[in-house]
C-alpha cells in the first residue's frame, strides 16, 4: 500500500533533547507517527502524521477489555549515520502471534516493515549517536470499536511510535538488584504470558513499584504453580551460569516472552563453545548455588535492556549477592558481541542486521 506523508511546518517541529548523557528511556517522542486502520476485514489509509493524541471512543474495547499488543524494537546509529534494525523479521513475525492469540487480525510483513523503514528514514537525525543509545522503536494494535460486551473489536488501529532512549537502566551496564516476588505471579499455562499485550505489564505494576521504593530495579517472577520456579524478570528474560553451562527457562509452558535478545544470546554462547539448557531453576537451587559457590553468573537480556548483569537478587527477606557484585567474564563477552553486531562494530556473522 502507498504511504500518504503529511507535512508538518516547521514551527511545529519539536525541539529535540539536550543532551544524549541524561536521555531518559521513554520520555521523548520524535515528530511523526505512522497510522494503519483495519475495517472490512482489510487493512487501509497507512498514513505518516504528527505525533499527537488518538480519538477513541469511551466503550473502546482496547481501553474496556484490554485487546492491546505491542513490540519492542530499536534502531541502532552506526558510524557512518545508517540505523541498524537487529532481526526485524522476527518482532514482525512475534508481532503477529501476539495478534493471534489476542484476536486481533495479522499485519502482512511487508506493510509493517515498509512502514518502519519509511518513518525512521523520516526521522533519522533524532536517533542517538551513543554506544547504549537508540531510537527505540513501538509498534501497537489496539481494538476501536466502541462497544460493551466481552467480544474481540471489528476495528482496529495500528500504529508506530519513535523514542529516543538512553540505557534502560540509569546505572547503565553495571550490576543491578532484583526482587524475587514470591507473593504475585505474572503469567499463568494457558494464558497470555507469551504475547506481548498489555494486560501482562499492568499486572506487573504494583510489586514493581514496590520494588522500585525499596532500590531494587525489576522484579523477578516465579512460576504460577509452585511459586518456586525462575521464569522471567518484568523487561527481560534471565540467564543463570553454572560452571560455564547456561541456563533459562524453557518456553514451553507458554508463560514466557519469547524474546529475540534471549534466541540471540543462545546462539552466540553456543557459537562462543558454552553449553545451553533451558530448563526450569528453583529459587532454592539458585540460592544454593550462590552460596556453594556453583552460580557463577546471571544476567538480564531484552531490547529494552540489552544485557543487564545482575549482582543480587533479593529472596525470603535476604540480599543473595552474585560474584561479588560484579560482571562476569561471560556475561561481558555476550555484550561485547550483541552490542558490537547492533552497532556495527564488529562483523555481523549471522546476517542479523537489517540497515535503513
Amino acid at each position: 500500500m502507498k504511504i500518504s506523508i503529511g507535512t508538518i511546518p516547521d514551527n511545529e517541529l519539536k525541539e529535540k533533547y539536550e543532551s544524549e548523557k541524561t536521555l531518559e528511556f521513554g520520555k521523548y517522542f520524535t515528530d511523526r507517527m505512522f497510522k494503519t486502520d483495519f475495517s472490512n476485514g482489510k487493512w487501509e489509509n497507512p498514513r505518516i502524521t504528527k505525533y499527537g493524541p488518538l480519538a477513541l471512543e469511551p466503550s473502546a474495547i482496547a481501553l474496556q477489555y484490554g485487546q492491546t499488543i505491542f513490540e519492542g524494537q530499536k534502531a541502532y546509529r552506526t558510524k557512518d549515520g545508517k540505523l541498524n534494525l537487529f532481526r526485524p523479521a522476527l518482532n514482525i513475525k512475534r508481532f503477529n502471534n501476539s495478534a493471534k492469540r489476542m484476536a486481533m487480525p495479522e499485519i502482512a510483513p511487508d506493510i509493517y516493515f515498509d512502514a518502519l523503514k519509511t518513518l525512521l528514514d523520516l526521522e533519522r537525525d533524532w536517533a542517538p549517536k551513543n554506544v547504549g543509545s537508540a531510537l527505540y522503536i513501538r509498534p501497537t494494535m489496539i481494538g476501536t470499536q466502541g462497544r460493551l460486551g466481552v467480544v474481540p473489536s471489528n476495528a482496529y488501529l495500528f500504529y508506530i511510535i519513535l523514542s529516543p532512549v538512553g540505557p534502560y537502566f540509569p546505572e547503565g551496564f553495571k550490576p543491578i538488584k532484583i526482587w524475587v516476588s514470591e507473593q504475585y505471579i505474572r503469567a499463568a499455562p494457558g494464558g497470555t504470558g507469551f504475547a506481548k499485550t498489555g494486560g501482562n505489564y499492568a499486572a506487573s505494576l504494583l510489586i514493581g513499584q514496590e520494588a522500585l521504593e525499596k532500590g531494587y530495579s525489576q522484579v523477578l517472577w516465579l512460576d504460577a504453580i509452585h511459586k518456586k520456579y525462575v521464569e522471567e524478570v518484568g523487561a527481560m528474560n534471565i540467564f543463570f551460569v553454572y560452571n560455564d553451562t547456561l541456563y533459562t527457562a524453557p518456553l514451553d509452558s507458554g508463560t514466557i516472552l519469547p524474546g529475540l535478545t534471549r534466541a540471540s544470546v543462545i546462539q552466540m554462547a553456543k557459537d562462543f563453545g558454552y553449553s545451553i539448557k533451558e530448563e526450569a531453576l528453583s529459587m532454592d537451587e539458585i540460592v544454593d548455588g550462590i552460596k556453594n559457590g556453583s552460580l557463577q553468573e546471571c544476567f538480564g537480556a531484552g531490547t529494552a535492556a540489552s544485557i543487564a548483569p545482575v549482582g543480587c537478587l533479593r529472596y525470603q527477606g535476604k540480599e543473595h549477592i552474585i560474584n561479588d557484585f560484579q560482571i562476569g567474564d561471560i556475561t561481558q563477552k555476550i555484550y561485547d558481541q550483541l552490542i558490537g553486531i547492533q552497532y556495527s562494530t564488529i562483523e555481523d556473522p549471522y546476517e542479523w542486521i537489517v540497515s535503513v
